[in-house]
């Protein structure tokens, strides 16, 4: 989907994809003009978006002498496009004289690259319809299959456009101090969203939008009924809207879960269908409250990080969602092939942290810890037991790790245990351990007391 400048204006009623001759010779000739102007462009503009092959030659000979710090003019230019044989194709001399003749003025320099780059992002995206289409026909590519590229390829071409740039801090000054305003004026108060158990509320001080949570332990400690509390405390008592991508447990788990801790009723009669007359009274008490709460559950298995992110898109669309949980880290796939297990443990992190940006909310992860600290003679988790790579360490905002003492026995089931969550990691906070109890008989997370400890 490129074209030679040489080749004039295209047939009358022939279809052509977007582009722009005069803003293409304007910013090469900007760039030959001032050499300065390069630099206004350079991290947003690449030779490939411009759509006539001569001047993708003539912009990727410029970068290369302006990143080699080598003068950019007529003719160092010129002989830098002969050494490639290209001179001749791409008009000689007298086109590189022409385009800066061209320019109206060097101070529209990001004007026309925008130009030039939404015309590049427009023929990205018609070069991925025009590729799903033809995927579309084969009989090897399933629907998910499909749906999954299509995506990607969306993304991808997304990808082109810039979305921020260098902001002096006279801008941002307004805003922060507006921010620090806010806090001094509920000082005291939860910001963000909190987790509804006090004292990890009063170490975390809620979690705040953008940030990538990971909770992790070793298996049956509580992770997913931690998290779970969180998602009910936010969507049940405060009618926040929270959804939940539940890659091990069944939505109807989940549900049961939640009517465990809310209703007050022990999992094991709900799982053995033993239910008192007292309890089916609590669990009508409770039935409408449940029914109204804003909790989404996505329980389908193997989703890919592309799955996800356009799955809670569409939830922060149609829901205005202020809470993700993504339940486990380890059951996800990045739906790509890569060397590593690790490798694409860190594709999907990074998708979530990014995500978590992209929507403004917090993410919670739940994942596994590795084995390693099962041979160890202290049991207390490290950052370096988070289990298949040490992006998931890197990328997280908070670090939350759950753990038994030595001294626990866990073996017992429908009693109350003492647990640790650990804050081995808080970018914007204090670390810290906080004593919590477990109760496994409404799978229900309750402060064990009011002091964070160091």
């Amino acid at each position: 989907m490129r074209a030679a400048a040489a080749g004039g204006a295209p047939e009358p009623g022939a279809v052509v994809p977007p582009y722009d001759m005069g803003a293409e010779q304007s910013l090469l000739g900007s760039f030959i003009v001032d050499n300065a102007t390069v630099d206004e462009v350079m991290d947003y503009l690449k030779p490939d978006d411009f759509y006539f092959d001569e001047h993708v030659t003539v912009c990727d000979c410029i970068f290369r002498l302006r990143a080699a710090n080598k003068p950019v003019d007529v003719v160092v230019l010129s002989n830098e496009i002969k050494n490639r044989g290209d001179l001749d194709r791409i008009g000689g001399v007298a086109y590189l004289v022409k385009l800066t003749e061209l320019v109206p003025t060097t101070q529209n320099v990001k004007y026309y690259a925008e130009i030039v780059k939404e015309c590049s992002v427009k023929r990205s995206i018609i070069r991925a319809g025009r590729d799903i289409y033809e995927l579309g026909f084969s009989p090897l590519v399933t629907a998910m299959e499909l749906i999954d590229r299509t995506e990607r390829l969306v993304y991808d071409a997304s990808q082109g456009i810039v979305r921020g740039d260098f902001q002096p801090l006279e801008r941002i000054l307004p805003n922060t101090l507006q921010v620090l305003e806010e806090r001094y004026d509920h000082r005291g108060s939860i910001r963000g969203i909190a987790t509804g158990i006090k004292n990890l509320d009063l170490q975390l001080g809620g979690l705040q939008p953008q940030e990538l949570v990971v909770l992790a332990a070793r298996p049956s400690v509580g992770k997913t009924s931690l998290a779970l509390n969180v998602a009910a405390y936010n969507a049940v008592r405060l009618h926040k809207p929270v959804g939940i991508f539940s890659l091990e447990m069944s939505r109807e788990q989940l549900a049961e879960r939640v009517i465990s801790s809310e209703a007050m009723i022990e999992a094991d009669k709900l799982r053995s269908g033993y239910l008192s007359q007292e309890d089916w009274q609590a669990l009508t008490q409770v039935s409408n409250k449940l029914a109204e709460a804003p909790l989404f559950i996505d329980d389908t298995a193997g989703l890919t990080a592309l799955e996800i992110r356009a799955k809670a898109k569409r939830l922060a669309v149609t829901a205005r969602v202020q809470l993700l949980i993504v339940d486990y880290l380890q059951l996800a796939s990045s739906g790509e092939k890569v060397e590593s297990r690790v490798l694409e443990v860190a594709q999907i992190t990074r998708m979530l942290k990014n995500l978590a940006r992209e929507l403004n909310v917090p993410i919670i992860v739940v994942s596994q810890l590795s084995r390693d600290i099962e041979k160890r003679d202290r049991k207390k988790p490290q950052l370096s037991d988070l289990r298949e790579s040490g992006a998931i360490e890197q990328d997280a905002d908070i670090v939350i790790f759950l753990y038994t003492d030595e001294s626990v026995d866990t073996a017992e089931v429908n009693t109350r245990t003492p647990t640790n969550a650990l804050v081995a990691k808080h970018r914007n906070g204090k670390q810290g351990n906080v004593k919590l109890m477990f109760d496994k008989r409404y799978t229900r997370f309750e402060s064990l007391d009011m002091v964070a400890e160091d």
